[in-house]
Parts: C-alpha cells; structure tokens; sequence
C-alpha cells in the first residue's frame, strides 16, 4: 500500500506540474471487488495477500480526493464503452486474454456486477467436467486451457519432453524462460503439438464464449489483452459452428485500445464526476 500511495502522490504533483484539474482516482486491479466499498475481497494467485484489502479510504485520505475502484474485467469493458468497440453499442462482453481471463458486460448500457460482485469472472466458465486443474481449485475452466499462464504450462511441458524447438525457433536454451509465445511461435513455424495446444485452447474459449452468448445475447464480443489476435478467428469459427443459429452471426472483434484497463479505471472517474451512473 506505502508503494502505490507513493505513486498516486508522484502523479498528483506531475498532474499539478502540468496545470491538469485532477477529479479523482480510478483503480483497476485483478481478482473480485465490491466497486461500492472499494474493496478487493479476492484477488488473484499472482497477489493473493490482496485479499479483503480497503484500497479506497487509504488513497482517497491521503490524496483528499474521491477513489473508484474495479475489476480490471469490468474496467476494459468501461474502457470499450467510452472509447473503444463498445461505444454506442447497448450489449456486449469484453473478454481479457493474459495472464489469465477476465472480461465483463454491458447490459442494456449497464455493467454488471452481480450478487456478489463475480458476474463477469468469465475466465471460470467451465466448458469441461474433468478438464485441467484451474488456479481457482476448480477444473475445466476457460483459464485452464486459454490463459498466458496455461499455454505456457503446456509450453513447458514440451519444451521438457524435447518437443518443442522447430527449425527457425530461437534457441530455446539460451532464453531465460519458456513461454506462450514460443508456443505461438512454434505452431506458426509448423509444430503440430504446439498447433494442437493452440486449437484446444481456442476451442475451450469458443465454446466458453458461447455459453455467454446463450446466457446474455449480447450483439459483439471484444477480445483484449495480448493474446486476442491470436483467438479471433479460431473462436469466430467456433461460434459458427457450435452456437445456436440465432447466435452465430454475433461478431468478434479484436480491441484497439492499449491499457484498456487502465483506461477504464480513467472512465469510472469520468462517468461519475459527470454524474453518469454505470
């Protein structure tokens, strides 16, 4: 906390140092929270202390100035609303590709939230009984066959097994670690292990985004994050060919937004200090 209320007062005086009217701070962070108290209740793997954490009232006592805080799934999904895909659409699903899977939806202009503030956890959709182990103790999950995080187990794992390397590939040896994109890298290069690991995990997050589809209907999905061109067609082709009729001509769309988490945290403080209500 002592770092990142450093860092909201280095950006308060660059913002003054500039003559910006500054109206409040927005936080975009992983894992689930309650946007109304401002509490992270569970975070991620990756920061599991950041649980049940108040990160509006320190922030907001010490700057003297409002905070707005969400799930970095729901703040993209913001982001596409004001400044993206999403703009003057009334329905549609933000889907996060990274280190995990994340997203959230507009609903009749209006992001959900749910009971419990876990609506949008959309990489936990489940689309196998007895699928991979998931970082969220379930199995089967869309994280487990289509994050960063699993692609780059299954990287690994055949790296370990010598049956990775193709010829054109970097050598494997001298990097500092294996990732998802020597996987991607491998499968363009003509590697049919790693061509299969990549048709599994657009396939778990085709038929992911397809529940979805059956669930809420929205009018377009848009994919973000750093592995979403990478998913577009394969789960485009997916939806044509699994989901219901009516549901198939709903269009994908890769974002063209940068940070667009960050700028949906940007959004809530624009939305509300104009009084609009998300």
């Amino acid at each position: 906390m002592e770092l990142i209320l450093k860092m909201c007062t280095e950006a308060v005086i660059d913002a003054v140092h500039l003559n910006c009217r500054i109206l409040g701070v927005g936080v975009s962070t992983g894992g689930r929270v309650n946007p109304q108290e401002g509490v992270i209740l569970h975070s991620t793997k990756l920061i599991q202390e950041w649980s049940s954490i108040d990160i509006r009232t320190p922030i907001s006592d010490a700057l003297h100035l409002p905070v707005w805080v969400d799930n970095d799934g729901n703040c993209a999904a913001l982001a596409e609303k004001k400044f993206g895909h999403g703009k003057g659409v009334e329905n549609f699903v933000t889907i996060i590709t990274g280190t995990g899977i994340g997203g959230g939806i507009i609903q009749h202009n209006e992001l959900i939230h749910g009971s419990t503030f876990c609506a949008a956890e959309l990489g936990h959709i489940m689309v196998s009984l007895d699928g991979p182990e998931c970082m969220c103790g379930s199995r089967g999950c869309i994280e487990a066959y289509a994050s960063g995080m699993a692609l780059q187990k299954e990287a690994k794992r055949l790296h370990d097994e010598e049956l990775l390397e193709v010829d054109g590939m970097v050598d494997l040896k001298k990097a500092e670690s294996v990732s998802a994109i020597h996987l991607i890298n491998a499968a363009r290069l003509g590697n049919h292990k790693a061509e299969a690991v990549l048709r599994t995990a657009g396939m778990a997050l085709g038929v992911g985004i397809i529940n979805i589809l059956h669930m809420v209907n929205p009018s377009l999905v848009i994919l973000s994050g750093v592995l979403a061109a990478h998913y577009q067609a394969p789960v485009q082709q997916v939806i044509g060919q699994r989901a219901l009729t009516s549901a198939q001509s709903i269009q994908v769309l890769t974002s063209d937004l940068e940070e667009p988490a960050l700028l949906g945290a940007a959004s809530m403080v624009l939305d509300y200090t104009t009084r609009r209500i998300y």
